[in-house]
């Protein structure tokens, strides 16, 4: 706290007594040089009241604060011309000249030892100067009493600079923090709005590609059902366009963070009518199979499942060709697991795309885990697995 009040910045109480200073050494020096006969004391009170007056202010100016040098030098200085003036003229008015430095010394003794140091050596003045004096007579009570009045002044005078330091650190550290949460405000707005763009392009890519793969394949094959059954072609053409507009609404449904399914039916529902659309409009074989009984779980694993098999659905049909596709979901003790099984063209090298990504991204927010396993000419396997009991314990 010592070097806190040492570097602290002049304020407007150091002026107020390095004015009051100021002329308590005029009015001082006048009187007592005035009073002196022989020319040569004169000179040497002279630069004894100059001594006073500069050689404290080394250490204690605008700029430069050094409170226990500046203790010293005042204590040293005044505490000398007291006691020489209460022998010289041996009357309660000499004690006028200790006020200003009484309160001078309380302003600086603000923090340990000064705080304790400050007092005692003010008594042991004021003691020194009174036996010097000659002033333990009726008057000495009414010294007694008023004197310490004068550093009373002097110590609350510093607790204001004090508790004005206190606050302006409070202050100065209150805005540093402000500004710390301002910028932590903006980086999580930032990371929130990445987050964001990303859920909608993960969201929009799975429904995006689920249906124009189904969209694709039916037109893919709408020439051929064309010359071979005119009205079927025209029911075909209708199926499409319904098609198509459901893909706008689950895109519409995507931005508006909505799950591709109505939030009242079960995981199971949601994937049968996701692998019906599918087998219609691709002409894929899918086989649907549930293991274990099927119970409730959270709306964000049922939507992060249902975008899983959305993607490997598609991925089975626009990367593997495949002709068909077994998929199980087992509901155990502890955890769900998803298994998306195709007859495709496989591969030696999984290159996990965006989609892929998306779809592992998913599922590690859940705390699951997911695995691919593809050959050549052997098709394409994905299994998906998600804790339950954590899920439960999150929605």
């Amino acid at each position: 706290m010592l070097s806190a009040l040492d570097n602290r910045k002049w304020n407007w109480l150091d002026t107020f007594l390095f004015f009051m200073r100021t002329l308590w050494i005029y009015y001082n020096a006048s009187w007592v040089i005035g009073v002196t006969v022989d020319p040569v004391n004169k000179w040497l009170l002279f630069f004894w009241f100059t001594a006073i007056y500069l050689v404290p202010l080394l250490f204690y100016r605008p700029g430069c604060i050094h409170l226990v040098y500046f203790f010293i030098a005042e204590f040293l200085l005044t505490g000398s011309m007291f006691i020489f003036l209460m022998n010289e003229f041996q009357m309660t008015g000499a004690y006028d000249f200790l006020y200003l430095p009484l309160i001078m010394f309380a302003y600086a003794c603000q923090v340990r030892p000064l705080v304790w140091i400050g007092p005692l050596l003010s008594l042991v003045l004021f003691l020194t100067g009174t036996w010097v004096g000659d002033q333990f007579n009726e008057t000495f009570i009414d010294m007694a009493i008023n004197t310490p009045l004068f550093y009373m002044i002097g110590f609350c005078l510093g607790r204001v600079t004090v508790v004005n330091l206190k606050m302006k650190k409070l202050i100065d550290s209150i805005q540093e923090k402000n500004l710390a949460l301002e910028q932590y405000s903006k980086r999580i707005e930032e990371l929130t709005i990445m987050e964001e763009r990303n859920r909608v392009s993960q969201d929009l890519h799975d429904t995006v590609g689920h249906i124009f793969t189904s969209v694709i394949t039916s037109l893919d094959a709408l020439p051929f059902v064309m010359k071979a059954n005119q009205e079927e072609a025209e029911n075909n053409i209708k199926e499409i366009s319904n098609l198509a507009r459901k893909g706008l609404d689950d895109v519409r449904k995507t931005i508006h963070q909505l799950s591709p399914m109505e939030s009242h039916q079960s995981l199971a529902a949601s994937f049968r009518q996701v692998i019906s659309e599918f087998m219609k409009h691709t002409g894929t074989d899918v086989d649907f199979q549930i293991e274990g009984s099927e119970r409730e779980i959270g709306e964000r694993a049922k939507y992060t499942l249902i975008r899983c098999l959305q993607e490997a659905l598609t991925n089975a049909k626009r990367h593997g060709q495949a002709t068909q596709v077994f998929v199980e979901i087992s509901f155990e003790d502890d955890a769900l697991i998803l298994q998306v099984t195709d007859n495709g063209a496989g591969t030696e090298s999984l290159d996990p795309g965006f989609g892929i990504t998306t779809m592992k991204d998913r599922i590690r927010s859940l705390n699951g885990v997911i695995s691919m396993e593809s050959e050549k000419n052997k098709g394409t396997k994905i299994r998906c697995s998600i804790p339950l009991v954590k899920e439960v314990v999150r929605t």
